[in-house]
């Protein structure tokens, strides 16, 4: 790959992008056994970021590998594409909503940080994963993350509402659930 395709995304980008040999090392693995040197490590700061990285990748026939923690034993997050890590900067609580007992967060919030800012309100994120102190929700979504706790409270799918998303073609969406009539509505749209 040819590092000045990779100075034209690396000028657009807030965050950064890291082409050299100790960072993609780093990424080769997570804590798994599979090891695969990724082209590049991407930062995101935003999710102009995102959609950028998005049409580069399109563009180049480059796949795209999402990263938080790393803490999964299956190698989700190890590949040749470019790894997009959004621990270092997509890491917001959003929005709390108490009435609706709902928060928003970016990808990169870690569970354990997530539920000391619920619990004063007497809320907490489900799942306990073994890794609750370091897992991030990003990784937690894309993974289903299970725990001790989830025959009483659940999976990670039963406590998510909705996803926004960034497609193949970067363009938005959000993922929720619709009503019959919702549903029905948006069908006729189309």
């Amino acid at each position: 790959m040819e590092k000045n395709l990779f100075t034209k995304i690396s000028n657009a980008l807030e965050g950064s992008i890291h082409l050299d040999r100790l960072t993609r090392t780093l990424y080769a693995t997570d804590a798994s056994v599979y090891r695969m040197l990724p082209k590049a490590v991407a930062y995101p700061m935003s999710v102009r970021d995102i959609k950028l990285l998005v049409q580069f990748a399109s563009e180049h026939h480059i796949g795209l590998i999402p990263r938080t923690a790393g803490t999964s034993l299956a190698g989700q997050c190890v590949g040749e594409g470019i790894v997009v890590d959004v621990s270092r900067h997509m890491t917001q609580i959003l929005e709390l909503d108490l009435e609706k007992k709902q928060v928003r967060v970016q990808p990169g919030v870690i569970r354990a940080e997530l539920n000391q800012f619920l619990a004063p309100h007497g809320l907490f994120f489900g799942p306990d994963t073994s890794t609750s102190n370091r897992c991030m929700i990003g990784g937690m979504v894309g993974n289903n993350s299970s725990g001790t706790t989830s025959i009483q409270f659940g999976v990670t799918r039963d406590k998510v509402i909705a996803l926004k998303t960034v497609l193949a073609d970067s363009t938005e969406a959000e993922f929720k659930s619709l009503s019959t009539s919702a549903f029905l509505d948006k069908a006729k749209e189309e």
